[in-house]
């Protein structure tokens, strides 16, 4: 549906908001343009819709938005119910003023819509959630300016189990912008393990119980300015004894979806993996159970419109799955038969799934420490490596790993390779000790760990690879951090 102004209202909608606020003029069949909304005035970044049903010769439910923001914000709309967000608009293109969104509601639709609006960098501007049945009540729903929170500033973070970035005194976390390291407020209490950006929000998570002096339990949010909880109606985080843990993060059809070493998530049942809606915590159940037999999760991706989970588990859902398996949303299934060891991180490469860890082979086939998924079977990368993988991203054409392995395709790569699509290779020297963790921020390889070198460069920790040589991230009191990085995320 195009916006309005250029679309055409049936003869007889007229749809009336909480104060009369909104008065629409019926145009002609055919006509070019129609009257815009008496929307009432909003500040700079509130957001105003009307939801107007099915009426008449109008098929479908309409959103009418008046967004006086910043030009270029896009609009998403999805429907919840029961737990699951159904996406009915994708980054629709708001024009500043008004604009007229069709929804594709099922008649009789029960539940909530959750709209979010993004500007052109990805960083959420509103975000909120109604009841369904307000709406068809009420006709009318606004967000002042007072509902929106902040997001995560762009750059690269950092999470670990150091109390130093760049000389400056921070706690387990800390965010590089190009030039100088600087804290998130108080910040967690404990590791931090797994980094991802969920609704605009820095989502972190690892073995702390509080972030901010905030009782977080494994997990929390920072919104650029102050930590929070992720609390459902039944309890907040995941840690619910002290070997609790969280280690893996991503986003997934509109969820934030966490694996690690826990049995519930808010007080929820979950069995170390757990979706997060925005409000409420879930399981991700199966015909023959919920979540995976045996901790832990190690990481999370999403392929060919799945989630892939990789692990050290043998079942999920009660569905037999060596260490890797796939849910839908609604089910579990396998990906062949597997791996005969963990597996620690997944990528997706060149169309492909690919998966590193502690295994030697995959699908029963040979596979050193690394394999793809391809045309339904898994096939090893080359030679693949002579130690396990602990970390995968993709930089310019190639996929590089990192881990605690010094060959790669028979030759030397100390903790770091990088495989083209047909060989291995070495990144200059690499590092001097194991490589946990990898991003990619302004153009350069970031690499995170326990090494203190990199191609012979002092590094401590944290190191940039443009290309062609290795550099620090340093401050203005020192470079990289005092203890090993353990996540990366770039926002």
């Amino acid at each position: 549906m195009s916006v309005f102004g250029t679309s055409t209202l049936r003869r007889g909608l007229c749809v009336f908001a909480l104060a009369a606020i909104c008065a629409w003029s019926a145009a002609p069949q055919g006509s070019a343009a129609a009257t815009a909304p008496s929307l009432p005035a909003a500040s700079d970044h509130a957001l105003y819709a009307t939801l107007l049903p099915a009426a008449g010769e109008v098929e479908t439910p309409q959103l009418a938005v008046r967004w006086p923001g910043r030009p270029g914000a896009a609009l998403s709309v999805s429907r919840g119910n029961a737990g699951r967000y159904t996406p009915l608009v994708a980054d629709r293109v708001l024009d500043t003023g008004a604009n007229l969104v069709a929804l594709p509601l099922p008649a009789g639709a029960a539940g909530t819509i959750r709209l979010l609006i993004r500007d052109v960098t990805g960083r959420v501007l509103h975000r909120s959630t109604r009841d369904l049945g307000v709406l068809r009540q009420t006709s009318a729903f606004g967000w002042p300016a007072g509902e929106t929170r902040a997001a995560a500033a762009p750059g690269l973070y950092a999470g670990g189990n150091f109390t130093q970035a760049g000389g400056a005194a921070v706690d387990r976390l800390a965010t590089w912008n190009g030039s100088a390291w600087s804290r998130l407020g108080a910040g967690p209490d404990g590791s931090v393990t797994a980094l991802v950006v969920y609704d605009g929000d820095l989502i972190a998570g690892g073995s702390f119980l509080t972030a901010g002096g905030v009782r977080v339990n494994g997990i929390a949010r920072w919104d650029g300015t102050t930590w929070s909880p992720l609390t459902g109606s039944s309890g907040t985080g995941v840690m619910t004894t002290s070997l609790d843990f969280v280690d893996a993060l991503t986003v997934f059809d509109g969820d934030l979806i966490v694996g690690g070493q826990f049995l519930r998530a808010g007080g929820v049942a979950v069995n170390h993996i757990a979706r997060w809606d925005g409000a409420e915590w879930w399981p991700l159940a199966g015909s023959g159970g919920t979540g995976v037999d045996v901790p832990s999760v190690w990481d999370l991706t999403v392929h060919d419109g799945a989630l892939i989970v990789g692990g050290g588990f043998s079942q999920a859902g009660g569905t037999a799955a060596n260490r890797i398996a796939r849910w839908t949303g609604s089910a579990w299934s396998t990906l062949g038969t597997g791996f005969n060891g963990d597996v620690l991180a997944l990528a997706v490469f060149d169309g492909a799934l690919v998966a590193t860890g502690g295994f030697t082979q995959a699908g029963g086939t040979a596979a050193g420490y690394v394999a793809e998924w391809t045309d339904g079977g898994w096939a090893a990368l080359g030679a693949g490596l002579n130690a396990e993988g602990r970390a995968l991203t993709v930089f310019g054409a190639a996929l590089v790993v990192g881990g605690t392995f010094t060959q790669a395709g028979g030759a030397a790569a100390n903790y770091l390779a990088r495989w083209d699509g047909s060989g291995w290779s070495a990144l200059g020297g690499g590092t001097e000790d194991i490589v946990l963790a990898l991003s990619v921020h302004d153009g350069r390889l970031i690499a995170g760990g326990f090494f203190t070198r990199a191609g012979g460069v002092a590094v401590n920790h944290v190191a940039g690879w443009n290309g062609s040589a290795w550099s620090a991230l340093g401050g203005t009191a020192g470079v990289g951090t005092d203890a090993g990085v353990y996540a990366l995320h770039t926002v």
